[in-house]
């Protein structure tokens, strides 16, 4: 049995248990499946960690599954030049939307409440926002938010989508990307989001893991997190990557 750890940071505590290092060279994105699975996107494609064993569900050099995200019925996979859906896990298929200019995907999201809307951070073009689960996109003017090399999207129940871009800063936008607005960050280099079932927000950063509530952001992690995911029905259940390349489990 893998020993437990505790972290406590002001009035919060978190059992941790390190599932083991990532068996991939790196790592981009997590996702804590319906079914119970960790999904890890990474430069070679998909891993699916279950009952503490790893399996590839895609395993292609430079396959580059940037970032995961969940429709309800199918999964999407986007990254450098990847945008792909699978309905079973096993079976893949190419998206080939119209309106992407190009497909150097860096951020990704899917509305919950509606999962037709998607939205998008192209390298290059910008951001851009589908209302037909990916065949077709619009530009977005996404006013206020910086241009980012790198950045993570997610849309909370409310339908607010929150854009962490490392090298700027935390956004939100409460219009459907039309104009977003700064929001403080506990941390200085912003990364992964992640979102309980019950609507709590948890932000990775350089410095740790973050909580926000009521009365502020609280840091119930210490250590650098590359990857997030929250689990999408037990309320507190987190899963990430730290920088060293090991996977955890806490709550």
């Amino acid at each position: 049995m893998r020993p437990l750890t505790f972290t406590l940071f002001l009035g919060f505590a978190l059992a941790q248990t390190p599932l083991g290092p990532v068996p991939t060279r790196d790592v981009h994105a997590l996702l804590w499946h319906p079914s119970g699975a960790l999904l890890l996107g990474h430069h070679d494609g998909i891993v699916a960690w279950s009952n503490s064993t790893p399996q590839d569900l895609v395993r292609r050099r430079d396959w580059d599954a940037m970032n995961l995200a969940w429709g309800g019925e199918r999964l999407i996979a986007a990254g450098h030049w990847i945008l792909a859906e699978s309905r079973d896990l096993k079976r893949f298929r190419d998206l080939r939307p119209k309106g992407l200019p190009a497909l150097d995907l860096h951020a990704y999201a899917i509305d919950p409440r509606k999962p037709e809307v998607h939205y998008t951070l192209e390298a290059t073009y910008g951001y851009f926002r589908s209302q037909d689960g990916g065949q077709t996109w619009a530009k977005l003017p996404a006013r206020g938010l910086p241009k980012a090399g790198m950045a993570f999207f997610l849309v909370d129940q409310k339908g607010r989508l929150w854009a962490s871009l490392m090298e700027r800063g935390l956004f939100l936008s409460e219009d459907g990307g039309e104009s977003f607005r700064p929001i403080p960050s506990p941390d200085p280099a912003p990364g992964p989001l992640a979102l309980s079932p019950s609507g709590t927000l948890y932000l990775g950063g350089k410095l740790g893991l973050w909580r926000r509530t009521e009365a502020g952001w609280r840091r119930i992690w210490q250590g650098a997190v590359l990857a997030l995911t929250a689990h999408p029905q037990e309320e507190g259940w987190l899963a990430w990557v730290d920088e060293r390349g090991t996977l955890w489990q806490g709550r």
